[in-house]
């Protein structure tokens, strides 16, 4: 990390404090979809060309690491990225040796960054957490005219559709917090500058054992399982754990669909 720089002291209650030294070994990392973006930013850019990229609600960094790493072995950019969270115990939990990423904590509706300062700004499993307008405004003005909106999140329905709607008790219903199709359509209506957006589903499947489940579980992989009081949250718990031994005989083999939404949004 070359420098760590406080530009606002969030306003809301922050809810990662108790998981970002471990939150990176906890949540999964979609490798296909970052190599899809890499191709998204780096469409029209010759080997040697310099990239500049934000992520906003960046957690600990996870994903814009490997973007950056993807963009510089597989198109040969010259990245620099920012990671910007609001939450300082997610910013001061990333790498420390990445020499071309910056760490900021600063909220994702008030960004701390010059007009049109970066060429892609992306957000990852983080848009839910932001006041959707104001962070498409901040956007509009950050990036530059050719730059590109990338959020890769979860609807309702897709989220009903994880292993955790699914199987863990209250799980889909107690998320509210999720964007559907019409509202991320109707919060873009505003900015004529993101007029050619698109939007595409990122089908996501993978092999899990019941350990790896339950690891996840009992880490509080997710923000939602803050919904639950701690003996509501031990009973679904338990009744997730009997229901997943149920619907698959085999702990070491349960496929799970992980599917997003992606939104690519060009800032004319």
């Amino acid at each position: 990390m070359r420098h760590l720089r406080e530009t606002l002291h969030p306003a809301r209650v922050d809810r990662f404090s108790a998981v970002a030294r471990r939150y990176r070994t906890l949540r999964d990392l979609d490798r296909a979809t970052v190599r899809y973006v890499c191709g998204l930013v780096a469409e029209g850019r010759k080997p040697g060309s310099a990239l500049r990229v934000l992520e906003v609600g960046s957690g600990t960094g996870r994903y814009i690491e490997a973007v950056i790493e993807t963009a510089t072995a597989e198109a040969g950019l010259v990245c620099q990225g920012v990671a910007c969270d609001a939450s300082r115990f997610m910013v001061s939990s990333g790498r420390t040796r990445d020499m071309s990423l910056d760490r900021v904590v600063a909220l994702a509706e008030a960004l701390p960054f010059r007009d049109g300062s970066f060429d892609a700004l992306l957000s990852f499993n983080a848009v839910h957490h932001f006041q959707l307008d104001a962070f498409l405004a901040a956007a509009v003005r950050v990036l530059r005219p050719g730059g590109l909106l990338l959020v890769y999140t979860r609807t309702p329905e897709q989220n009903a559709r994880t292993v955790w709607g699914r199987f863990f008790p209250g799980f889909a219903e107690r998320e509210t917090r999720l964007h559907g199709e019409q509202r991320l359509w109707a919060a873009l209506a505003p900015y004529p500058q993101f007029r050619f957006a698109r939007l595409e589903e990122r089908p996501w499947r993978m092999c899990k054992t019941l350990r790896r489940l339950m690891e996840q579980a009992h880490g509080r992989c997710y923000s939602t399982f803050d919904f639950y009081t701690p003996a509501e949250f031990l009973a679904a718990l338990r009744s997730f754990q009997s229901r997943i031994m149920l619907a698959y005989p085999d702990p070491f083999n349960i496929t799970v669909r992980n599917d997003h939404l992606l939104l690519i949004a060009p800032r004319v």
